[in-house]
């Protein structure tokens, strides 16, 4: 595996400008649906075990917790409008 001048694996700069940038208002049904039958049902799937794999693993999952409470709050908000 080679890095970058940057230190950095060639697509993670890439990964994370496209996380930054996820359209959270319009998660598909299927993806959330998806997130919270493999992995938010899941008691071991949290930043501080994925952490133990890695920091990338560690923020991913953290970034998958936040979508999940955001489509979460975000639709009992659009109800109550």
């Amino acid at each position: 595996m080679r890095l970058n001048d940057d230190g950095y694996l060639p697509q993670e700069p890439i990964m994370v400008d496209r996380l930054k940038g996820y359209d959270r208002d319009n998660i598909p049904p299927k993806v959330i649906e998806k997130i919270r039958k493999e992995y938010m049902s899941n008691p071991d799937f949290t930043p501080a075990s994925a952490a133990k794999a890695s920091s990338a693993c560690e923020g991913m999952c953290k970034w998958i917790h936040a979508m999940d409470k955001y489509e979460e709050v975000a639709k009992v908000y659009d109800n109550n409008k």
